[in-house]
């Protein structure tokens, strides 16, 4: 960080060396406008920062000395503006003061210095005084007519062109002094109508000008007192008419916002100790009506905020457990009956094709002699023969399909589990076997598309 403050001190001394020449009491005219007055800080390197929060708040520091050093360098300009306006150079004063407003538009002294340079410019320095005459006609006219704050502007302009000018001076004062009992006036009249917001901006402007009135000071710290039992008093009344809706997140975030007004208030403790209990006891309530729904899901998202806003953590991370464990079983007998409906509807159609499919017979040389008929799926009608060797041929291939189907459909399952218990490898496993059982088992490829997204592990 030594290395940034460096960095901003080379800058100080930059604009210090820029503005210095300004300073000569014989000052030699120049033409355009001068250079080096501020330095563009974004051509300045942030270096190795790496930090995002460092570098934040380093921008931010140089951005603040930054101001802070334009502030100064743009007040030292002036001063030397206004030397040259006071010696009658009138063209450089007006030039020097409308660079300072390039770079700072509100800076009001310039812009007034600006102007009347280029007045006196136009028409000699014998019209000074007819300048400071109308600007004190004008501001006599505005003070009449109720227009305090404008008529203070005509005179800080006087001000600015005759900074130790005692008439404008002393009307300063009174003007001020008007301003202040104006603001103090209608801080009264917000403060009878119990506006006390109002009151005290009104009070607070005042005090900026009267800034030793005692008697102002304690009026604010009451009325500040009383703005706080206000606010406390409707927050609370909004507070409890949420309870009674039973809208209790909404009365404890109110009671919150009560607490951070009036911190310590053992009522506001107490209501909030209590509002914990009861929500903590409505979330518990719903968990188990979506327990007993079979809302699984919803159930743990219960007893969570439950668990949150104060209940047993134990009990509820019992369960929260029995939930999940719910959600699983359910899921097995679902996967379950759906191998269960697949089988049996496997079953009845090998039945049905059974049934339907002619029986036809071959003859085959009996080592006896003769001929006996045979069926197609290789039993001798007559009844078994020790030596046919082609018994059970065309069934079999059927019955395997089946059982391999059956046993993929069951090792998904077990790998379902495996997954919800966060055992991705033995997951990954068992869906492999799936797989290899029946390479057509789409779940078992969603399964292990999951964890390999989660592991990285193919």
């Amino acid at each position: 960080m030594k290395k940034y403050l460096f960095l901003v001190f080379v800058f100080f001394m930059t604009l210090t060396v820029a503005a210095a020449p300004l300073r000569q009491p014989n000052p030699i005219r120049q033409h355009g406008k001068m250079e080096g007055m501020a330095l563009d800080l974004n051509k300045i390197t942030l270096g190795t920062l790496n930090d995002v929060e460092e570098k934040k708040q380093y921008l931010s520091t140089v951005q603040l000395e930054k101001q802070r050093i334009q502030n100064y360098t743009l007040r030292q300009v002036y001063e030397d503006a206004y030397i040259l306006y006071r010696q009658g150079d009138y063209q450089r004063a007006q030039e020097m003061a409308q660079t300072i407003l390039s770079i700072d538009p509100n800076f009001t002294q310039a812009s007034t210095l600006a102007k009347q340079a280029a007045h006196m410019g136009a028409y000699g320095t014998t019209s000074e005084a007819e300048v400071i005459d109308a600007k004190f006609q004008e501001a006599d006219r505005m003070y009449n007519a109720g227009r305090l704050v404008e008529a203070n502007e005509k005179l800080d302009e006087i001000l600015t062109l005759q900074p130790h000018n005692s008439k404008a001076l002393s009307w300063k004062r009174r003007i001020d002094k008007d301003i202040a009992q104006e603001y103090a006036r209608r801080g009264e009249n917000a403060y009878e109508k119990q506006d006390y917001q109002t009151a005290l901006d009104n009070w607070y402007n005042a005090l900026m000008i009267r800034k030793d009135d005692p008697a102002l000071v304690n009026k604010i710290a009451q009325t500040e007192n009383e703005l706080r039992k206000q606010q406390v008093q409707d927050a609370m009344e909004q507070a409890m008419n949420y309870y009674n809706k039973g809208q209790y997140l909404e009365s404890y975030s109110t009671f919150e916002r009560i607490a951070k007004i009036q911190p310590g208030d053992q009522r506001v403790q107490k209501y909030m100790s209590q509002l914990k209990g009861e929500i903590a006891d409505t979330y518990y309530n719903a968990g188990n009506k979506a327990y007993n729904a079979a809302k699984y899901d919803s159930a743990v998202s219960y007893y969570t905020n439950a668990k949150k806003w104060g209940a047993d953590s134990n009990q509820m991370d019992q369960l929260i457990k029995r939930a999940r464990n719910a959600k699983e079983n359910a899921l097995r007998r679902k996967e379950q009956a759906k191998i269960d409906a697949i089988q049996k509807a496997e079953a009845a159609a090998a039945a049905e094709a059974q049934e339907d499919e002619p029986i036809e017979t071959i003859s085959v040389e009996n080592p006896n002699g003769g001929l006996s008929p045979i069926s197609p799926s290789g039993s001798s009608i007559l009844g078994p023969d020790a030596n046919n060797t082609t018994s059970g041929i065309g069934s079999a291939a059927g019955r395997v399909s089946a059982e391999a189907s059956a046993a993929s459909r069951q090792k998904y399952i077990e790998g379902l589990d495996a997954f919800n218990q966060d055992d991705y490898e033995r997951a990954r496993q068992a869906w492999i076997v799936a797989k290899q059982l029946d390479p057509g088992n789409t779940d078992a490829d969603l399964g292990l598309r999951k964890v390999e997204e989660l592991t990285g592990i193919r």
